[in-house]
């Protein structure tokens, strides 16, 4: 039975869909739209952050729908950068090669849940739509970085070498990003205080194996692959879009809400070392995107579009 709270994040889902579908026959304005989203997002995370030391259940409850709509914002984000088909296709692969991960992993044993599942009796609702965040994410901020350095989407124009060579190295940054988010967030959510899922066998890294964080490497890194292969093929979006500020700075942000709700999860569980790990490996992800950023914006004020 679906409970109210997942069908009131269903709705969320949906109205950003609706939204995205109907910019331009109805002539909305979409970035209007997703400033709203993100402002009610950093609502609901900070709320889900105040949960933790002021135990009213307001707080509990905005916080609860962070999730729902940090999947409402990315949809937004990603049709008004990539286009509804491009996004639709992106986030399909991320969400096929999440869940079907998860799948073969606990039925196979290496892991099990102790938190309601959904798909096929076996993975939670949330997770597959998280990876398809993270690895959203990811691919964002390797675009910044390309970015920053004045480079440009792989295109089937280029050379193939260079073409190979670079969708590799865009994908490989994409799963590292994910790798060294879930560098945190994997022993928070195992960590006996909390125990959203037990690993059988253990592992050397706080009780998780290396297998893990393989899977968080090479995922992202298909998924992405795939999509790049595709997105060089097809025709082009919008750099300009993809190269404003604001849309760019709200992935940074979420990127660093996502380190301080597992860095304030490690501290309320007396895990100090967790944070520390997550600070180095997440924050040279996060200074980077922010240089990236200026050097952008500088580059633009120097070459205005025409």
């Amino acid at each position: 039975m679906i409970s109210y709270g997942l069908l009131i994040g269903l709705l969320i889902i949906l109205a950003a869909i609706l939204i995205a579908l109907l910019t331009k026959p109805l002539n909305l304005n979409r970035n209007r739209y997703i400033k709203i989203f993100f402002a009610i997002l950093i609502l609901t995370f900070l709320c889900n952050l105040l949960s933790y030391w002021i135990p009213l259940s307001i707080f509990g409850i905005a916080g609860s729908m962070s999730f729902f709509f940090t999947v409402a914002f990315v949809l937004l984000h990603s049709s008004e950068i990539l286009g509804n088909r491009k996004t639709a296709i992106f986030f399909i692969i991320a969400f096929l090669l999440g869940l079907f991960s998860e799948a073969v992993s606990v039925q196979s044993g290496s892991y099990y849940y102790t938190i309601p599942t959904f798909f096929f009796g076996l993975v939670p609702f949330t997770i597959p739509f998280s990876w398809a965040i993270i690895i959203y994410l990811g691919y964002n901020l390797a675009n910044l970085f390309l970015y920053g350095m004045g480079g440009e989407k792989p295109r089937r124009t280029d050379n193939i070498w260079y073409f190979i060579i670079l969708i590799i190295l865009l994908s490989s940054i994409t799963g590292l990003i994910a790798v060294n988010l879930d560098m945190l967030a994997d022993p928070v959510s195992v960590a006996p205080q909390v125990a959203q899922w037990v690993w059988v066998g253990g592992g050397p890294y706080f009780g998780i194996p290396i297998s893990n964080f393989l899977a968080w490497f090479f995922i992202p890194l298909i998924t992405v692959l795939i999509f790049r292969c595709y997105e060089a093929f097809s025709p082009a979006s919008d750099d300009y879009l993809a190269l404003n500020t604001p849309l760019n700075l709200y992935i940074i942000i979420i990127y660093i809400f996502y380190f301080l709700f597992n860095a304030f999860k490690a501290y309320e569980i007396g895990k100090i070392e967790y944070v520390l790990i997550g600070t180095a490996t997440m924050a040279p992800f996060i200074l980077i995107g922010l240089l990236a950023l200026m050097l952008n914006k500088k580059r633009k004020k120097l070459n205005p579009p025409i």
